[in-house]
Formats: structure tokens, sequence, C-alpha cells
């Protein structure tokens, strides 16, 4: 059966079109009477409430939702003030919830954006658990910083992120290599392995620092100070850490045990964040405006319906911002 339009649905249930939009889309201020007789319609040619709602037009709330899986680190508020700062312009609200790497409080938040009617989601996943159910939602959703195959998602080239910095150390005389960060299967350390092979050298598993925490400064700090503090001399003239955080903790602690940087070792960070900046801290720079624009334009394509059917997925290259803190040459 072909599709029927609101205009069509209103004519078979003898009522408005206004009142069909009124009832598909759960609105006070009609009758029993009237609800019973448009719904028994879309019924009969085939469609339940959601399907509905996702065929015909429902009116908009203007509320975009946004799950982010943390806060602490500075990065993602950027991303969290970029986002509302698009929104505004394209004249909408956003509705935000931070999972806190929680899959159970993501999925909560998601339900939360629907029962809002938000008109669409922009997600920083915790982890990939609640992906597929939400790739079943009638709601436009866009994953942000990560490529995921089940939804609309615009990222980060992690893995050129740690060749750019592998390739920077080598480049900069270095022979043994470091690396921290809060899980081994990562992209970024990947990157930076693959191209020290390239160029005839080996990553020490031993120069692994693998802390519980990706943003808790107070744990980082506590597991680098152990770290220092077991080891007699640093087996690494270089480290590359997972973010800005872990490499201003790191920096830190080394300069408090007269530890030079980048004279003894080099850091350099990953999100260019204002800790970054302020600390003199080389950073893989990602383009949270260009990323967030693009996000914002894939939903809004979605939310009105002007995109193909087949998923987007826009994967954005790094850059390396160079400062004090790996400025240094080995002989």
């Amino acid at each position: 059966m072909a599709k029927m339009t609101m205009k069509e649905i209103a004519k078979k249930a003898k009522v408005s079109q206004p009142t069909v939009s009124r009832v598909l889309n759960g609105h006070k201020g009609v009758s029993e009477e009237i609800v019973n007789t448009v719904m028994k319609v879309v019924e009969e040619v085939g469609y339940v409430p959601n399907k509905a709602a996702q065929t015909l037009k429902r009116s908009s709330t203007n509320i975009i939702g946004i799950s982010t899986r943390e806060i602490d680190n500075p990065y993602f508020v950027d991303i969290i003030d970029s986002l509302e700062l698009e929104a505004r312009k394209s004249g909408y609200n956003i509705l935000f919830h931070n999972s806190k790497y929680n899959p159970v409080t993501e999925w909560e938040n998601i339900q939360n954006f629907v029962s809002r009617q938000v008109d669409g989601i922009i997600i920083v996943p915790s982890s990939d658990f609640n992906l597929e159910r939400i790739s079943k939602l009638d709601i436009p959703t866009v994953v942000i910083t990560n490529n995921k195959k089940m939804l609309d998602s615009v990222g980060i080239n992690h893995l050129q992120a740690g060749k750019l910095a592998g390739e920077s150390f080598i480049h900069s005389g270095h022979k043994t290599f470091g690396y921290i960060g809060s899980i081994r299967d990562d992209e970024k350390f990947y990157g930076l392995e693959s191209v020290l092979q390239e160029n005839g050298f080996t990553f020490d598993p031993n120069n692994f620092l693998l802390v519980e925490s990706s943003n808790d400064s107070f744990m980082i700090r506590r597991y680098i100070e152990k770290y220092l503090d077991e080891s007699e001399k640093l087996e690494f003239t270089c480290l590359f850490a997972e973010n800005d955080i872990m490499a201003l903790e790191f920096m830190k602690a080394a300069e408090k045990r007269q530890i030079r940087v980048p004279e003894d070792v080099s850091i350099i960070g990953f999100d260019d964040t204002y800790l970054a900046k302020i600390m003199e801290i080389s950073s893989i720079h990602q383009p949270i405006g260009e990323m967030v624009k693009t996000s914002f334009e894939i939903l809004l394509n979605r939310i009105n319906q002007e995109v193909p059917s087949s998923l987007v997925n826009i994967m954005m290259e790094p850059s390396l911002i160079e400062r004090k803190s790996s400025k240094f040459r080995r002989r």
C-alpha cells in the first residue's frame, strides 16, 4: 500500500488535517472519540503511532539532545559550547546529558530525549553498547568524535594522530618512546607504534603507562608519581599522552623530580585544549568547529529528510601544534 499523506488520513477520518497532526503528536485538547477515530484509520492503512509520526510531518520542538560521556576534560566542554552555538544559529536549543561513561545512564538519557520529543540527537557514546538500540529509534542521530558503522558519524583519524606524534619524535632524534593512556586498545597508540615500526624502531611494552582514569587528575597524578618513584630512571625520552590532562600531570610530576621538559623528556598531548595552550604543551589538534558544524549539517539534513538513506561517515584529519614541551632536538 502506498504511503498516505496527512491530508488523506484526515479525509478518511473525516477530521481536519491539523487535528490529525495534533493526534499523532500527542497534543492535549483533542477528544478521546476523535483520537480513537484517527488512530483507527492510521492502523487500518498499516501504520502504528510511531511509524505514522515518522512518515507524517510532526511538529518540531526545536530541541536537539546532546549526550556526552564526560565533562571533566575541557575538550568535551569545547564541543558542548560549539554545539550550543551552532544550534542557536539554526534556531534550536539543546538538552544536555552526561553519561559519565555509564551505558545504563546513557540509555536513560536517550529515553529522556525520546520522551521530550527532541528533533535530533548528537552523541559522544560511552561505548558501543547502546548504538544498535539508538539506531532503531525514529529520531535522527549523529555520533561525533568517533566513526561508527550503525549511525551517521563525524570523527577524527586517531590512527593518524599517533603517527603525527611518532613522526615528530623521530625527526627530533628520539630513539626510546613512551605512551600514557587509559586503554591499550587505542588507535592513537597503534598509530604511534606503526610509524615507529616503519622507521625501524620498536615500542617497549614496559613504557606503556596504563592509568585507571582518562579524566581524573588526582588518580592520573597518583599513578604517575608511583611510576616515577619506582623507576630509577626514565626508559624513554619522549611521551605521547592520550589527552592533554595526562600530558599536563606527567609534566608537573616530572618537573617536581627535576626531570626537565623537553630536555630530558619531550611530551605531546592530544585534544589541543586550553590546558595545552596555557602550559605550552605540544598537542594534536582536532578541528572542533568544523567537526561540530559538519555534524549539525548532517543532523539537520536528516531532520528535513534531505540526505540519502545510506549512512554518512566522515573522518577528519588532525594536525600537530608544536609548543615548548617537545621543541628540543636530541643529538
